[in-house]
């Protein structure tokens, strides 16, 4: 546990500098004054983590407040997938012409009328080999449609690459779900490397990423240890999420968690999560 204590320590506070890279040459920083509404960026350079399954249920719930754009810049297609019942990779509303059109793209319509979704499509997977002034033209298109919806919820690939940078040069907040098990320690050490050095070249608007604690067990004794060394160093979202099966079944029915009644629990915690979320947000109003 000594090892894992270490390594937290060591990534609580990563610098990368982007300068070297030309990057700021491509990209203007964004402003606090810029702001416009809530863009969520969801990320972890590590599968598995529940990342797609935290933007999910962030859109589910923050739809039954006002308008919300889902961008999936996955091109596994998994949140495309829980949103629209027939995910098409070659048509033309989807999230790669962020990077490839001059016009605005136009977001597609989802079963839930509050929900506006630019879906994953094949052309994403040649994404990251462009240029950067291709992520300077994803990000002024991302900010002119942020001024139609109330949240924009952005899912990323688990790589790092021009779509990631683009993701969290534009993002108001970031969110990192992770398991509590030794080896997320260093899975999550190369995302906060990434947001440390878009933060500090990029974006000085956005806040620290938030942590999620996902598919815990709450019996395992070195489960809680980690999550409770992770709190330690960073900022943690509550409540932590047990595993659970409902939250998939959920998804793959195209619904929230909180929508089926087969774990209460789960449903809990789910809604509580998004709900404290979207509080630090202003999305929601503050609990008296």
């Amino acid at each position: 546990m000594l090892q894992t204590e270490q390594r937290l320590a060591a990534h609580r506070s990563p610098r990368m500098s982007l300068s070297t890279c030309g990057v700021s040459r491509y990209i203007a920083p964004i402003t606090a004054t810029e702001a416009i509404n809530v863009i969520v960026t969801v990320s972890n350079n590590k599968g598995g983590v529940g990342k797609t399954a935290l933007a999910a249920h962030l859109v589910f719930r923050a739809a039954e407040q006002g308008r919300v754009l889902a961008i999936d810049l996955d091109s596994q297609s998994n949140l495309s997938a829980t949103l629209i019942a027939r995910v098409d990779k070659h048509g033309r509303a989807s999230s790669d012409a962020l990077f490839t059109e001059i016009d605005l793209p136009q977001p597609m319509t989802t079963a839930d009328a509050q929900i506006d979704l630019l879906p994953a499509a094949a052309g994403l997977t040649g994404v990251d080999r462009q240029n950067l002034s291709s992520g300077f033209s994803a990000m002024g298109h991302i900010k002119a449609l942020a001024k139609q919806y109330d949240v924009v919820v952005i899912d990323t690939p688990p790589a790092l690459g021009l779509r990631l940078m683009t993701a969290l040069a534009c993002a108001d907040r970031v969110l990192v779900p992770l398991v509590p098990e030794s080896y997320s320690v260093d899975g999550v050490a190369t995302v906060l490397s990434e947001i440390a050095s878009i933060g500090e070249n990029l974006n000085p608007a956005m806040r620290p990423a938030d942590f999620v604690i996902n598919l815990m067990n709450p019996q395992a004794k070195q489960h809680r240890r980690i999550a409770e060394q992770i709190a330690g160093n960073f900022k943690v979202a509550e409540p932590w999420l047990s595993r659970s099966v409902a939250v998939a079944d959920a998804l793959a029915e195209r619904r929230p968690v909180w929508r089926k009644v087969t774990s209460r629990n789960a449903a809990t915690q789910w809604r509580s999560l998004c709900e404290n979320l979207l509080r630090d947000y202003g999305v929601l109003p503050a609990l008296d």
